[in-house]
């Protein structure tokens, strides 16, 4: 009796050190980001649920340098719309294009 108890404790316990094979929070949170930025169509509006899912990233250790240059990027963005609209919009809208093409490219 005392063999079984103690070879059903070393099961459980063995059990509780093998984790799953489902991929790790972080990669999710990535992956999330990705399907923001390609849905969002350059849309401003869109891109400010994009800058929350940034926002849990930059709180992870290995993605924090990857979060800040997004976080960048999309402002830079988000700026030069914001001047299109209010300024020379074709000047501006080549470059906002030019961003924009290079946050896709980083998140494809």
């Amino acid at each position: 009796m005392k063999k079984m108890m103690l070879t059903l404790a070393a099961v459980v316990t063995l059990n509780a050190c093998v984790q799953p094979a489902a991929p790790p929070e972080d990669a999710k949170l990535k992956q999330a980001y990705s399907a923001c930025i390609n849905t969002a169509e350059g849309s401003p509006e869109k891109l400010q649920s994009c800058q929350a899912v940034l926002d849990v990233l930059r709180q992870e250790k290995q993605h924090q340098q990857f979060a800040a240059q997004e976080r960048v990027r999309v402002m830079d963005y988000q700026s030069c719309i914001q001047a299109a609209h209010s300024g020379n919009g074709q000047a501006y809208d080549a470059k906002c294009g030019k961003i924009w093409q290079e946050i896709r490219e980083n998140n494809n």
